[in-house]
This record gives structure tokens, sequence and C-alpha cells, in this order.
């Protein structure tokens, strides 16, 4: 998939994932489609403390379900409260009530090429 070098420009995007190499991944990918990374993080602990951050304005977040410590149906839910537009690329399918609380979430099962998280992101930033 072909992504536009500034798809993404100056936007500041969240990334929590306990994987590390997933999560190096992801972030390159922002930063290929110009965008700026907050983190990332494997927690859910350190992901509140980048958004309690006043100089830290996160302006999307591409986050995994299952954190080291737990799992993020809360996040996700702070986040959607916050209009903070996000995708989630999960290992594990999502319950579907929780599915049903967030239809217009994106929700990819891994592994997923990082590319396209980014442009699910980006098409969530321009609704």
């Amino acid at each position: 998939m072909y992504m536009s070098s500034t798809r993404l420009e100056g936007r500041h995007v969240l990334v929590v994932e306990d994987e590390i190499f997933i999560a190096y991944d992801i972030a390159y990918s922002i930063e290929e489609a110009g965008g700026v990374v907050e983190g990332p993080v494997a927690s859910l602990s350190r992901a509140r403390v980048l958004l309690a951050d006043s100089d830290c304005a996160i302006d999307g977040a591409i986050l995994d379900m299952n954190l080291l410590d737990g799992r993020a149906e809360s996040l996700v839910l702070e986040l959607h409260e916050r209009d903070i537009p996000l995708v989630v690329n999960t290992a594990e399918p999502l319950p579907l009530s929780f599915q049903s609380q967030l239809p217009d979430v994106p929700v990819f099962s891994k592994p997923t090429m990082p590319e396209m998280l980014t442009a699910a992101l980006h098409e969530q930033m321009t609704r």
C-alpha cells in the first residue's frame, strides 16, 4: 500500500503496544507519513501519563488491546469520549458487546501491515 509522506503531517499519534517490534514498526510508519510519535508505550498507566501531560497534544492513537498491565477497553472508551481518532490492532477478537459500543472504531487483527493502520487512522482523522 502506498502512503503519501504527508498524510499525518504534524499530527501527534499515541502508540500503545506491548510488543516492541510491532510498536517500532507502527512508529516508523507514522513517521513516514509525516506524523509525530508519542510513545510508544506498553502499558495503560504510561498511556494515561502521556494523555494527562498538557505538553503532549494527542491527535490520534493506534493501540493494542492486551497490554502489560491489563486490557485497554477503558482507554479506548476514554479516547473515544475525548473525540481522539483511534485504530485498534489486536491479536484477539473484541467482545461483541464492546464492538457494538464503538462501531466506528476500526479493529485490525494481528498481524497487520503498519501502513494499513496508519492509513486507517488518517481516514478516521479526516471524517
